[in-house]
């Protein structure tokens, strides 16, 4: 992929630092650039808009990243975060029910996005060719050959030059305007709209008699307002209200409050009503899913390499991205030391994202069925079925879990037993 000398990574968010965390043994120097001002804060920054609001990682991301960086979850622990199984640990109101409380062997721990990274870039910054450099907008890529390779970057009037480039840019348009400024080919894309707006606030203590994650589910298209409540670091909670579309929830405390009440669910309403003082309240806006297809571009710079959401953007709402960019960062070193391009690490990418990418797009295009190919309808069909079982029928929860977290492949749904039970009538309406 390239000489091996210094590679450059523009964004330190997540995907970028665990880019640089596995370049850091493969490169002599390794560069990592930010716009924002970082330090060792656990805190939100505006690079990441979406720091504000509940994440977590499915099963899969978290057993990857531990392999990325063993010890970790052993780590936070000492800052209360617990390590918990997933199907006693949380718990969610489906449009037919609560989910079982049952054992699933699925181990989950539940943290903030900001400290998160904190943890990550402590240990990515430990490396000694690791260098950090915060407060650097870069504004070009630099390419030679009529942008058939790409050499550097540009910040400003500096010009760093680099073997390899990892764009980790987040969910800005950057990349796009960088290609189209180098005369790059446009690169195709998918797209599956689906506004959810989330208002979260952050609570210094946790709820009381909840599960460490317990909410209420969007679902296409009956039910478009939710909300949950999270267990995070040092005794604290994150409280997120999100809607579909014009179900916005409201930034104003009395505004608030009613749309809690507003829930299928009262247990977030009667938190409000005697929780202590937020500690802040911030709303975002997600537009839905974007994939730019890079294993398809006709043709594609050498030497640039794309992870996290500049790849694939995913709704958040199904806890997809943090984990897909955990597998790509492995991705990225397994093509590396298999001597790879950069067209072959999309091609992983592809093979990464593709499983995801089809379980959240068939449930957003489920907004607006009418519009929706009938392979989407069929799909949200069969998954509403199972979902009319899940609160009844602890053994389907446990593999509809192994599937969420990315255990099993969907084709576990797909199983006779399950299509059975599936396609059953529930008792209640049999005669």
């Amino acid at each position: 992929m390239s000489a091996r000398a210094r590679a450059l990574v523009v964004g330190a968010g997540y995907a970028g630092l665990l880019a640089a965390h596995v370049l850091a043994t493969r490169f002599r120097e390794v560069v990592l650039l930010d716009r924002d001002e970082i330090t060792d804060s656990d805190q939100p920054r505006k690079g990441v808009p979406q720091g504000h609001h509940p994440h977590y990682l499915l099963e899969r991301g978290a057993r990857t990243l531990e392999s990325l960086l063993p010890g970790l979850q052993r780590n936070v622990t000492a800052d209360g975060v617990v390590l918990r199984d997933f199907g006693t640990g949380t718990r969610f109101r489906l449009p037919s029910g609560w989910t079982p409380q049952v054992r699933t062997g699925i181990q989950v721990q539940s943290m903030t996005r900001p400290y998160l990274e904190q943890q990550i870039r402590r240990r990515v910054l430990a490396h000694p060719n690791v260098i950090l450099r915060s407060g650097v907008p870069v504004d070009g890529l630099l390419t030679v050959g009529g942008g058939r390779r790409v050499t550097g970057v540009s910040a400003g009037a500096e010009i760093i030059t680099a073997d390899l480039v990892v764009a980790a840019t987040g969910r800005s348009n950057a990349l796009t305007a960088w290609l189209a400024q180098a005369g790059c080919e446009p690169v195709p894309e998918r797209i599956v709209p689906a506004e959810v707006t989330y208002t979260t606030r952050t609570y210094p203590t946790a709820a009381p008699g909840l599960n460490a994650c317990h909410a209420v589910l969007l679902y296409a298209p009956g039910q478009p307002r939710g909300g949950g409540v999270m267990a995070v670091e040092k005794g604290r909670s994150t409280l997120a209200l999100f809607g579909y579309g014009a179900n916005r929830p409201p930034l104003d405390d009395q505004g608030f409050r009613a749309f809690a009440e507003s829930l299928p669910e009262p247990f977030l309403a009667a938190f409000l009503a005697t929780a202590p003082q937020h500690t802040h309240e911030h709303r975002f806006i997600d537009r839905g899913n974007h994939w730019r297809q890079l294993h398809r571009a006709r043709a594609w710079p050498e030497q640039l390499a794309v992870v996290g959401d500049a790849q694939c953007r995913f709704n958040p709402i199904y806890a997809q991205g943090l984990t897909v960019a955990t597998l790509q960062a492995q991705a990225l070193g397994r093509s590396l030391d298999q001597g790879e391009d950069v067209r072959a690490f999309h091609r992983r990418c592809a093979r990464i994202i593709r499983v995801p990418w089809l379980m959240s797009s068939s449930s957003d295009l489920a907004w607006t069925p009418r519009q929706a190919p009938w392979a989407a309808r069929a799909a949200h069909w069969y998954s509403g079925r199972l979902v009319d079982r899940v609160p009844t029928d602890p053994s389907l929860y446990q593999v509809f879990a192994g599937v969420q977290h990315m255990r099993r492949s969907p084709a576990a749904l797909a199983s006779p037993a399950v299509v059975l039970k599936a396609l059953r009538r529930p008792k209640e309406d049999q005669t």
